[in-house]
């Protein structure tokens, strides 16, 4: 079966309240929105919680889905909107409450990343993955150094140690590492989004930790 006729064909029995395929597409998607989101609203609970709630109102919805749909396509742009009104929120809240102009700043920058963003050319994992592949194509100390900084957390002190090399070489390693990467990411994907996976990545540990399992909805 062709992508797009299995793509129907699970619309067309999510429409009809069929859970098991209701749980196929959740158990498909929850975790990479979740990244997703993640990077956007600066909280791992925050962006369980979005996504979360997107699959409440798939299945709340599910009669009202355009049989056509792209399902992958339309929990991102689900996904995204709901990020939108989270931000949207925050920014009143920040300016409101006076919050520092970085902060501010920030959430402004997530929000126009969003607007940005066309979810029938791609999605997150897709982002991901690209990532992965750029970082294995480095250099073997280069790819080590870069591991222990953004996916591992490591300060550059702590690195130079490790490895027994100078804080500067440490530091050298990782401008030609996100040199690297943007230049194999920036073809294919908006370069805000690209920013923020790079920042995200030592913001929420580890890529091998384990992660909890999420909570069937519906």
């Amino acid at each position: 079966m062709s992508e797009r006729n299995e793509n129907r064909e699970q619309v067309k029995l999510l429409k009809v309240g069929q859970e098991s395929t209701f749980r196929a597409i959740f158990i498909t998607y929850f975790e990479s929105l979740e990244l997703f989101a993640k990077a956007y609203v600066l909280d791992q609970q925050i962006a369980k919680d979005i996504v979360q709630e997107v699959f409440t109102n798939l299945w709340s919805k599910k009669t009202s889905i355009p049989t056509d749909v792209n399902i992958k396509s339309y929990l991102y742009q689900a996904t995204r909107n709901t990020c939108l009104n989270y931000l949207k929120k925050q920014q009143v809240r920040a300016n409101y409450e006076k919050h520092t102009r970085d902060k501010y700043n920030e959430l402004l920058l997530n929000y126009e990343a969003l607007l940005q963003l066309n979810f029938d050319e791609f999605s997150y994992s897709e982002l991901v993955n690209a990532l992965n592949e750029a970082v294995l194509q480095l250099p073997e100390k280069c790819r080590e150094v870069f591991e222990l900084s953004r996916f591992e957390g490591l300060k550059n002190r702590e690195i130079a140690e490790q490895l027994g090399i100078s804080v500067k070489a440490v530091e050298g390693h990782i401008t030609k590492a996100l040199k690297h990467i943007k230049v194999q990411l920036k073809p294919h994907f908006p370069s805000k989004l690209i920013l923020f996976l790079l920042s995200s990545l030592n913001r929420y540990g580890s890529k091998h930790t384990q992660k909890q399992r999420p909570t069937l909805v519906h």
